[in-house]
């Protein structure tokens, strides 16, 4: 891939994830429908918690490739070594399903109910990314090595197991 398709593939991952964002709240400023009462304090509680989980999961994610897939000094953000440590041993994508649990937090800490329904297509538009843009420039930078490692372990995973293993890192 030449030096300019590398530039324009770096910044449509980089834009991506804000465009998703920021399309989930359009419906409110259409119609700003409100939850209330009892509900908007379970969604907002909701939303505050899966807000702290999406923050670790892609904090854990990124911490895990700094650490063990990055060789001293790098040129990208992307990692120059696979790895399999910590929660990479239980899923494959956990910074991405941290970026795909964001847009529900703040949808539910928002209160608005149209953001809330299509958040919903927020997570779609993460699995998209993931089958479409990630999973097919992993396998083509690690190869084999990849797709052995694809048969073993699930894109994504919500055990406590996986929560268990986002910890080591921080160790």
């Amino acid at each position: 891939m030449s030096s300019k398709n590398r530039k324009i593939n770096m910044l449509w991952k980089f834009f991506f994830w804000p465009i998703v964002w920021v399309s989930i709240f359009i419906p409110a400023f259409i119609w700003p429908l409100s939850l209330i009462g009892v509900w908007l304090v379970l969604a907002r509680v909701l939303g505050v918690l899966l807000f702290v989980y999406s923050m670790f999961l892609a904090s854990s994610g990124g911490r895990t490739l700094a650490r063990y897939a990055h060789q001293e000094a790098h040129e990208t953000f992307w990692p120059d070594k696979f790895t399999t440590f910590g929660i990479f041993g239980c899923m494959r994508h956990p910074m991405h399903l941290g970026l795909a649990i964001f847009p529900i937090s703040v949808a539910l800490m928002s209160g608005f109910v149209l953001p809330i329904f299509s958040s919903g297509w927020g997570v779609a538009a993460a699995l998209w990314f993931i089958i479409q843009i990630e999973e097919k420039d992993t396998i083509k930078k690690y190869g084999e090595s990849y797709t052995d490692y694809m048969q073993k372990v699930p894109p994504l995973s919500l055990k406590i197991g996986c929560t268990k293993e986002a910890l080591k890192v921080w160790k």
